[in-house]
């Protein structure tokens, strides 16, 4: 009998990102759909802060949409976290001129980010280069990047 409960990382980045629309006010989050491939959209103009730097970009205008992703600090056993990317919706963001927000998080409580960075996915594009991979069992490809690509450890560490 399977469970309607969502598996523990799902649950784990939706408190990620609830924690991260908490703490942005300009974004809004976008109901579940297949069209939109992102969790938020942006609802006010965003600017770079000490918080929230934004790469290659002056600021994030209104209507933006964003993926929001996170990853633990330190996983486990003992390395660094790594964002999960799905190709169908790096492509829609790349297509719709998107941006990810990405999210580095203690494990607990609530998954509360220590560290946060946009960065368009143009860019995202170039980290990933051709790294993505085959999920299997009718999942989208998908690729993952460690947050030491993103982030330099000084942002991390508090």
């Amino acid at each position: 009998m399977s469970s309607s409960r969502p598996a523990p990382s799902k649950r784990a980045g939706a408190a990620a990102a609830g924690a991260v629309i908490d703490r942005v006010p300009e974004l809004v989050s976008v109901p579940d759909s297949e069209l939109l491939h992102a969790d938020a959209r942006v609802d006010g103009v965003v600017t770079p802060s000490p918080e929230l730097p934004i790469v290659g970009m002056c600021l994030v205008e209104t209507g933006t949409l964003v993926e929001l992703k996170s990853a633990m600090v330190r996983l486990a056993s003992g390395g660094r976290g790594r964002f999960y990317l799905r190709r169908p919706q790096h492509k829609a963001l790349l297509d719709a001129g998107g941006v990810y927000l990405f999210a580095v998080a203690e494990p607990r409580p609530a998954r509360e980010p220590i560290a946060m960075k946009i960065v368009p996915a143009t860019i995202v594009d170039d980290v990933v280069g051709d790294s993505w991979r085959d999920a299997g069992d009718d999942r989208a490809d998908c690729a993952q990047v460690r947050w030491g690509r993103l982030f330099d450890s000084t942002e991390v560490s508090r």
